[in-house]
């Protein structure tokens, strides 16, 4: 069976549907949201986290049953399919397909769905997503609890200072030249300052590796 390819999905401002409202529902809403998504949702009761996301205008509510093609005029680039009706979930997906949207089935169902969700580690601007394909869940969330631990807001802060450095090399040092001063700040103390909570010795450190850099 093939393990499937990893992506993170650029959905700022993409229009997206949920078809449910119910817990699963709320959580596929609240990352989608977090992604930057607008969220069309189709159900006819919803639990209070959903009605007050549509109070707020956060979230566009179709109070309704699903219906075939409900969302066919929106032309969403995602669908969920959220509901507790296996049936109306195949609708859903089926429908998905037909405007070559990808779609999720949250009833486990691989047959239908185009993807699936990974359990997810947020430090931004670090990322990181785990699977285990479902063979067990149990280990997967032991997996994100220990690397929950160890990716501490240092990592960010180094992540942040890294991406300032290859922003700001972009339009000058080649890429090898980078990468060696990656390198060497990786290798270095950087991270472990850091980690003690000494921050301006840190950045010193760092800034003190791309001069050295630059003089070569």
């Amino acid at each position: 069976m093939a393990s499937g390819y990893p992506v993170m999905l650029h959905l700022h401002e993409r229009q997206v549907a949920v078809v449910g409202g119910g817990w699963v529902a709320a959580r596929k809403v609240r990352q989608l949201r977090k992604a930057g998504a607008r969220v069309l949702l189709i159900c006819p009761g919803a639990i209070d986290e959903l009605q007050e996301l549509a109070r707020a205008g956060d979230i566009l509510w179709r109070r309704e049953r699903y219906q075939r093609d409900s969302f066919h005029s929106d032309m969403p680039v995602l669908v969920i399919a959220a509901t507790d009706d296996a049936r109306v979930n195949r609708m859903v997906a089926q429908d998905a397909h037909r405007i070559r949207a990808l779609c999720n089935v949250a009833d486990g169902s691989s047959t239908r769905s185009d993807f699936s969700n990974m359990a997810q580690i947020d430090q931004p601007p670090l990322t990181i997503a785990l699977s285990s394909q479902g063979k067990s869940p149990a280990l997967l969330q032991l997996l994100k609890a220990r690397l929950t631990d160890e990716l501490t807001s240092d990592w960010a802060t180094l992540a942040d200072w890294l991406g300032d450095l290859r922003a700001a090399g972009a339009n000058g040092s080649a890429q090898p030249q980078r990468q060696r001063v990656y390198a060497r700040v990786l290798d270095s103390d950087v991270l472990a300052l850091l980690r003690q909570g000494q921050t301006e010795e840190a950045r010193q450190q760092f800034e003190r590796i791309v001069q050295e850099a630059k003089a070569e």
